[in-house]
């Protein structure tokens, strides 16, 4: 790496400094999700990045309320859901097990991605989603949030710019985060939700993109009973479809499809 003055070091990292700065003076006096995505969209563009998103993985009461503001594309978001990508997303998956910001591409250097792992990546890449970066927010409690900085420029060029401002989008997550919390968006009471093993293992299988018939045929149950089962997850972790019960289970590793 080339040695840079320590002049151009200190100027680097002021002017790093008052841009969150001005981010915090800004967000101080949003009141709303629409407010927040706006400075949040504005502040990531001048970074140099395309596209951002910030998603509330769950919760710490289990309750999964709707948050989530992006810049994505609305059709590639409307794919996301349909397919249920979140049951083979590695990056929400890795950020449950990490507390810093961490590009894309270092999660496939550490695990060989399965085909249907891989799928969410390519198909990300026809609306102009190439390379990415996420920080994972841990608390208080349990709560678990990730924002998401996008672009679709090459991994290398992609990878040089987000080490350039990965420190500046770390604070800038925090502040955010804060301020969701004081807007109301978070509930930090704990967690009462506890899975049967047959809660899991029915859980799993649907994770694994089984239908209920199939799961019923491999666990030899009855298909009104993984019904039932079903609907007893989504009580227990307060949510509204089977596809939050497996986002919620995911990261809080009560499941490992």
């Amino acid at each position: 790496m080339q040695n840079l003055p320590l002049r151009y070091h200190e100027s680097s990292a002021s002017n790093s400094l008052a841009r969150v700065d001005d981010f915090i003076n800004e967000a101080e006096f949003c009141q709303n999700l629409e407010q927040m995505c706006q400075i949040l969209r504005e502040y990531t563009a001048d970074l140099g990045f395309e596209k951002f998103s910030y998603l509330l993985l769950m919760p710490s009461n289990g309750k999964l309320k709707p948050f989530y503001i992006s810049s994505y594309p609305r059709e590639w978001t409307q794919r996301y859901v349909e397919n249920k990508y979140i049951s083979q997303d590695m990056v929400a998956r890795h950020a449950a097990r990490v507390m810093l910001p961490f590009s894309w591409t270092e999660i496939g250097l550490l695990k060989e991605f399965t085909p249907e792992q891989q799928l969410p990546f390519n198909e990300a890449r026809e609306f102009g989603i190439k390379a990415g970066a996420s920080i994972p927010i841990h608390g208080p409690g349990r709560t678990r949030s990730l924002f998401t900085v996008a672009n679709g420029m090459s991994s290398d060029d992609f990878n040089k710019l987000f080490l350039r401002y990965r420190h500046e989008l770390h604070l800038i997550s925090a502040y955010a985060y804060d301020r969701f919390v004081k807007m109301g968006l978070y509930d930090i009471a704990d967690l009462p939700a506890k899975l049967s093993p047959r809660e899991i293992e029915i859980l799993t299988w649907y994770a694994r993109g089984k239908a209920r018939q199939d799961i019923a045929a491999i666990l030899c149950i009855s298909e009104t009973t993984v019904i039932t089962h079903l609907r007893k997850i989504r009580e227990k972790l307060d949510v509204n479809n089977t596809t939050q019960a497996v986002a919620a289970a995911l990261q809080f590793d009560l499941i490992i499809p």
